[in-house]
């Protein structure tokens, strides 16, 4: 006979704990969340294209990044409830990648897509052709306000990486996608 095991909040806590971070943000007191590789939407994500490594995080604990052995359709998607992020707030949303030394297949620009629950959408384009090897950027997908009233705060936020194209690229890997209050410009 199966019992019905319930997993005790200390153990939901760690499990949650290596696939999203929060945290608040010390200057503003918002949230911020940190959606790690496991967390999201790896599109091929099985081990003959992606390779799933344990990295210890600055925080000293060891969660999961996704390595790009060779693919030639890229997606990688993420969402967060709107719910969850603190209210009359400007966020910013942003993939933290690296690219290994002999990472190959990036002539092409990748796309970057921020969607809202009421329809709206960003898309940008960046060239990684030219970006530094062997150390950890941000990509920033874009930005946007979340409603001033927590009543009115429904439906999910979605980001999007990816690159259909019909070439092979390798040598990406993807720590996760970061949420998190944007930084005022700098005024003159």
């Amino acid at each position: 006979m199966f019992k019905n095991k319930k997993k005790n909040k200390n153990e939901e806590a760690f499990l949650d704990h290596k696939t999203k971070k929060t945290w608040e943000d010390a200057k503003t007191g918002k949230k911020c969340f940190m959606l790690y590789a496991r967390s999201l939407y790896v599109t091929w994500g099985a081990r003959e294209y992606w390779i799933w490594n344990s990295f210890k995080d600055t925080s000293d604990e060891n969660i999961e990044v996704a390595k790009l052995s060779h693919v030639c359709w890229l997606d990688v998607r993420g969402k967060l409830k709107i719910s969850e992020l603190s209210p009359a707030t400007l966020y910013e949303v942003v993939y933290e990648v690296k690219l290994t030394k002999g990472a190959s297949g990036w002539e092409l620009p990748v796309k970057l897509r921020l969607s809202l629950p009421n329809g709206s959408f960003q898309e940008r384009q960046v060239s990684l052709l030219q970006k530094p090897r062997g150390q950890w950027m941000e990509l920033n997908v874009g930005s946007f306000h979340t409603p001033d009233n927590e009543d009115d705060e429904t439906g999910e936020v979605c980001f999007d990486f990816y690159q259909h194209g019909g070439h092979w690229k390798s040598g990406l890997v993807v720590k996760g996608a970061i949420l998190r209050p944007r930084k005022p410009e700098p005024s003159n």
